[in-house]
């Protein structure tokens, strides 16, 4: 029983022994077959993986060759809409240019019906020496004799047989001419007429045809003509001959400002203007404002002008973005409106030109300056004359907003008086002209009695009246700054401020080489006086020291600055 015992307990133990080896093989086999089965696993995910990669790869190739079939379907049909559409285009086009004409004539028209009433209601109230009282009695009595012989012809035409009407309506033509009234046919025969000698003592004194001056001394049974000097039409041309020569192929700058572009009547006439002097041969370029604009937005969305122009008193404004976007919007208002009324004086006068605008300025940020921060507003930099120059020599007029750009492309609120300055000297321009809707003349004279009107000074004593009331202009930048002067801004009125401002960036101007400024009104023809005649302008000029005029006339010597004449000049 005992060796039995033993007997069991080995064999209970090698038995134990013999489970656990078989368990730790078994283990080992399953371990074996999970990584088997592991393995062919992830050879059967490769394997899928690729049957997917190689199935998406085809599908990639079909749906890249359909994206192409398609986009040439879809460009071939874009360019067919295209297309369409520009002959649409191209048709409202035609008929918008058609409209415009048709609209321009009709205002023309308007206009010249206006001016004529005027020139009749003129004339009307206007009195009359004997000459004329002579003149109109004569027409009148030459218009009732046209009038009864016109009668007369007519009805003796009813009464000419059938045969004979002919022959009436024939001598009628002739006597017509160019004109296309009946009236003015000729109420004489034709076999009647004679050409005589234009000054013969024998015809009608109380013609106005051969009616001169009757302040003229002449003897008694001296010859009586009217010679072509008498008309005041040659002495003004003959006067103006050598501006018109000094001023052809010059380049002009003008500065429109934003007030002039809100009175139509004026803006029209300025428009004119520049218009004759680009038939004159002057190459032109127009720097445009909007500051008007701009305040009435403001005033709309703030009550006022907002805090944005809390700086406005130097002449430059603090650009916030809100007054920035707002400019952007009414600088394309006033180019549009610029080029839309200079094209159409250009095209009433004949002219084949355009008016080209772009962005032709580089600029950069003012910075801080004084303690305040102008944000959006700078300062030109850089102007790009080579395509100016192109322009025009393809006689086209370029047109300059107040907006300037960034080497990095930032939009930027430049001053539009500053820029016109800067465009002038940039350009080499031979004169600037500031347009000024409320302008101050110079008024001075060393008797304390008397003041006469200066119409014509140097740089230097510009310079020294602008010292006299503390402004001084920043050379490169243009920035204007009031000194503490007792004559400084806080005595002077608006326009007195704004003529100031004008008279110094004009020394700015000359001293980048431009010859002369004008700062004039925007009345009726005032450049035109201004620019062409002698010791008859309207407004202020500003030339460089030592400048020779073209006319002997047009001298520059009306003022000498001394000391204590500079105080109290400017009027309105």
């Amino acid at each position: 029983e005992e060796n039995n015992l033993l007997v069991q307990e080995r064999l209970e133990k090698r038995l134990a022994e013999e489970k656990t080896k078989v368990n730790a093989e078994i283990s080992q086999i399953k371990q074996e077959m999970k990584e088997e089965q592991e393995r062919m696993e992830a050879e059967r995910v490769q394997a899928r993986t690729e049957e997917e990669a190689r199935w998406i790869e085809e599908q990639n190739l079909l749906v890249q060759e359909r994206l192409e079939k398609r986009l040439v379907e879809e460009k071939a049909k874009a360019k067919a809409e295209i297309s369409q559409v520009k002959q649409k285009m191209k048709e409202e086009h035609e008929r918008l240019e058609a409209e415009k004409v048709r609209v321009e004539e009709a205002l023309v028209e308007e206009r010249l019906q206006f001016r004529l009433a005027e020139l009749k209601e003129a004339q009307d109230n206007q009195d009359t020496s004997a000459t004329t009282k002579s003149a109109n009695d004569f027409l009148r009595q030459k218009s009732i004799e046209d009038t009864h012989d016109d009668a007369n012809s007519d009805k003796a035409a009813e009464d000419l047989p059938p045969n004979d009407l002919s022959t009436t309506s024939e001598h009628t033509f002739m006597g017509t001419g160019t004109k296309d009234n009946a009236s003015d046919a000729l109420a004489a025969d034709v076999e009647a007429l004679e050409l005589v000698s234009m000054c013969q003592a024998e015809f009608d004194p109380k013609s106005p045809i051969y009616n001169t001056d009757p302040t003229s001394q002449r003897g008694k049974g001296e010859d009586i003509c009217l010679l072509p000097t008498e008309y005041p039409f040659v002495s003004l041309l003959r006067d103006s001959s050598p501006y018109i020569v000094n001023h052809r192929h010059s380049t002009i700058v003008y500065h429109l400002p934003g007030d002039l572009i809100s009175n139509a009547a004026r803006f029209n006439s300025v428009m004119d203007d520049i218009a004759l002097t680009w038939l004159f041969g002057m190459k032109i370029v127009i720097c445009v404002g909007c500051r008007k604009q701009i305040f009435q937005r403001l005033e709309k969305l703030h009550g006022r002008a907002g805090d944005s122009d809390s700086a406005s008193e130097l002449g430059v404004r603090v650009t916030t973005p809100e007054a920035l976007r707002i400019l952007e919007e009414e600088a394309g208002f006033c180019r549009f409106e610029v080029e839309r009324l200079l094209n159409r004086c250009l095209r009433n006068k004949g002219a084949d030109c355009n008016v080209v605008s772009g962005c032709f300025i580089t600029a950069k940020k003012l910075g801080i300056v004084d303690g305040v921060d102008y944000q959006h507003t700078g300062y030109p930099t850089t102007l790009q004359t080579d395509r100016i120059h192109r322009f025009h020599s393809r006689n086209d007029v370029v047109l300059l907003t107040p907006l300037g750009f960034t080497e990095d492309g930032d939009v930027l609120d430049i001053h539009s008086e500053a820029l016109a300055a800067f465009t002038a000297g940039a350009l080499d321009a031979s004169k600037l002209v500031y347009f000024s809707s409320n302008p101050m003349v110079l008024h001075g004279s060393t008797d304390a009695n008397s003041k006469q009107r200066i119409q014509m000074i140097q740089r230097s004593n510009a310079l020294q009246i602008l010292s006299h009331y503390g402004l001084k202009v920043h050379s490169k930048t243009g920035f204007p700054h009031w000194g503490k002067n007792v004559n400084s801004d806080d005595n002077l009125n608006h326009d007195q401020q704004a003529m100031l401002l004008r008279m110094g960036w004009a020394t700015h101007a000359i001293d980048k080489g431009v010859e002369r400024v004008h700062i004039i009104d925007c009345e009726d023809g005032a450049l035109l006086e201004e620019l062409f005649t002698a010791r008859r302008g309207y407004g202020t000029c500003i030339s460089q020291d030592g400048y020779e005029a073209p006319h002997p006339e047009d001298s520059n010597d009306d003022l000498s600055v001394t000391d204590g004449l500079v105080a109290d000049m400017m009027e309105p």
